[in-house]
């Protein structure tokens, strides 16, 4: 895929691209999909402090969190290649690209050449060559002096290439994020669905939507129109509200109902196209105009004063509690309101990713201005809260205050329940109540919206990962090393834990079972028999019998295992010697709980005494199956 880079467009310069391949699974200190590559550089001696700070502006033009610091954390050893790896990366990430672990130096084939291992997020990492190839053009451009704009003129065409191919909705990022820190291993399936965990203990998330939302849940949470409908009939407060046949009829559905009105969509959720507390029929039309641009159903209803939450709901427990503030801003006695506004949307927390957003000035904000006696110009006394939408969506503008501790239990009980009605395992419920401390019992309050795939704050989805994934989600993986079939030990040793109730998958060279039965034709390669293994939610513990040149070419399905088996001879090793397969045992040592080493086995000689690892158990072949399961009875993952 990657072998031909001249045809690629690798123009001549001091840096070469030599070559690259995809390496889908793990490589030490690559907790995700790789690419690796094989790079020329300049020798170090032509390498001036002027082309250097040529090359710093260029690339700091091109990335924003380019600077120094990241480039004395990127590769060591040379400072070309530090450049091109923190520069890949920086542009990665300001993609949307999960790109995580930093790069890893896998060897230096010379002076000038060497080989790295870059983070990607799929098997096939084309957005991690796409960007590296960016940057190797990009520094011979300024490298050499010439213009670096043709490279520039081509820089948006690439991230939106990444954000295309990047996961969908901050949500999903943010659970990648949470789950990198947390430990627990994460792959992408298709598209935006990424599993967390292995095997039994994995689950399944695209955005907020988890493997047990029910489909017909969260479709019928995108009805607004049959969600008050049903939360009304089972007695929660619900609005009333009618489809507008067109912006005729939204007319007389408002003066039907009574001002203050809402119009809003009827199948979106995320406060798009919603316009509340419409005081007159231009507001009204206004607001028809804006939300049939969006969907083809529109809802009108009766408006409810009160402060807007947003309460985060798992399995009818609600974890956090947001209130929600409108876009406004805060009269000083001094400044207009135009000046408040700029003040406002200068702070760098508003614009950002994943922060807050910018209020723009539309008909909403003057309307709005209006009610209130106030234009542009104005000048609000001081302390006076100046209202810029109706709606106190975050996506408009709205600030996200936490508001947990205040709430009364009866307006939890309340989202909790408005949650289960739906059947959905998580709920984002937009309650609007005069004031969160009291129940709604006494104080009334509305369910305006009740959210299948809640947009999540940033810190939640660490929050929720914790519910929905035991532990690291991890099952207790073995590496076996030194076999080409697998011992007869390993039949004998799926047989009891199968009647200690374990299910056990198994993948060597030669098979792949779950539970003793064969689950693939032909012989793929552990990679492969991992991503059978590890996705499928019936297997509890999973051995692998592992190929030295396996374990390099398509790197492994995990990143450790909790036990690695040193067994052997094999038939591959006569033709390689036991130098590699040494060199790999050690390597796989290090990503590993324990050792058992086959002391029969004399050609791994006193390799047990010189791994750095006190979990090192020695034992005879006839002892293996005993001995392992022992292990996976008594020690969890």
């Amino acid at each position: 895929m990657f072998e031909d880079v001249d045809k690629a467009g690798n123009e001549r310069g001091p840096v070469r691209l030599l070559r690259a391949y995809p390496v889908p699974g793990y490589q030490r200190d690559v907790l995700q999909p790789s690419l690796v590559v094989e790079l020329r550089c300049p020798p170090l001696a032509s390498i001036t402090l002027a082309m250097l700070q040529s090359v710093d502006k260029c690339f700091a033009r091109a990335a924003p969190g380019y600077g120094a610091a990241g480039i004395a954390a990127a590769v060591q050893g040379h400072p070309v290649i530090a450049r091109l790896v923190h520069l890949t990366l920086e542009i990665l990430r300001t993609g949307g690209m999960p790109a995580f672990s930093d790069a890893k130096v896998i060897r230096f084939a010379s002076a000038e050449s060497v080989m790295l291992a870059l983070p990607a997020m799929s098997q096939e990492p084309k957005e991690t060559w796409m960007v590296l190839h960016w940057a190797v053009r990009t520094f011979n451009l300024a490298a050499s002096g010439a213009s670096v704009q043709p490279a520039y003129d081509n820089l948006p065409t690439v991230l939106r290439t990444l954000e295309a191919q990047a996961p969908k909705g901050i949500n999903s990022l943010r659970f990648l994020q949470a789950a990198h820190e947390a430990g627990i291993p994460w792959r992408q399936v298709l598209n935006n669905v990424f599993q967390f965990g292995w095997g039994s203990q994995a689950r399944w998330l695209d955005s907020s939507l988890t493997d047990e939302t029910p489909n017909i849940s969260a479709r019928f949470a995108r009805n607004k129109q049959a969600t008050a409908l049903l939360l009304r009939n089972a007695g929660l407060p619900a609005p009333v509200h009618e489809i507008a046949r067109d912006a005729a009829h939204a007319l007389k559905l408002a003066d039907k109902l009574g001002y203050p009105v809402v119009v809003k969509p009827a199948n979106l959720d995320g406060g798009h196209g919603v316009t509340a507390g419409i005081n007159d029929a231009k507001g009204v039309s206004a607001a028809y105009a804006k939300a049939s641009k969006l969907s083809q159903q529109v809802l009108v209803e009766k408006h409810f004063e009160g402060n807007d939450y947003r309460l985060q709901v798992f399995k009818g427990e609600v974890f956090w509690v947001t209130h929600r503030v409108p876009a406004s801003v805060t009269g000083d006695g001094r400044s207009t309101v135009r000046e408040l506004l700029d003040a406002t949307n200068a702070d760098p927390s508003r614009g950002a990713v994943g922060g807050l957003k910018r209020i723009e000035y539309d008909d909403e904000a003057a309307s709005m201005l209006a009610d209130q006696g106030l234009d542009l110009v104005a000048v609000p006394p001081a302390g006076m809260f100046v209202r810029l939408r109706g709606a106190a969506n975050v996506a408009t503008g709205g600030v996200p205050v936490p508001a947990l501790e205040h709430a009364h239990p009866d307006n939890l009980a309340l989202a909790g329940r408005a949650a289960r009605l739906l059947r959905l395992d998580i709920a984002g419920v937009d309650l609007l109540i005069p004031d969160i401390k009291r129940s709604w019992l006494e104080s009334g309050a509305l369910i305006c919206e009740v959210n299948s795939q809640p947009q999540l704050y940033p810190h939640l989805p660490a929050e929720l990962l914790k519910r929905l994934v035991r532990g690291q989600g991890r099952i207790p993986v073995v590496g076996v090393l030194g076999t080409d079939r697998g011992g007869a030990w390993l039949d004998g040793l799926q047989t009891r834990l199968a009647g200690h109730g374990i299910c056990v998958g198994l993948a060597t060279p030669r098979r792949v079972t779950i539970a003793g039965q064969p689950v693939a034709a032909g012989e793929p390669d552990v990679f492969r028999a991992g991503m059978m293994l590890l996705g499928d939610t019936q297997v509890e513990t999973a051995i692998f019998v592992v190929s030295a040149k396996e374990s390099v070419a398509s790197g492994l399905p995990v990143d450790r295992f909790d036990v690695l088996v040193l067994e052997g001879p094999c038939a591959d090793v006569a033709a390689g010697g036991w130098g590699e397969w040494r060199a790999v045992a050690v390597e796989l040592a290090a990503c590993s709980k324990s050792v058992v080493i086959n002391q029969d086995c004399l050609e791994w000689g006193a390799l047990g005494a010189s791994l750095v690892n006190s979990r090192v158990t020695a034992c005879p072949a006839a002892a293996l199956e005993d001995t392992m399961y022992r292990m996976l009875t008594e020690v969890e993952p």
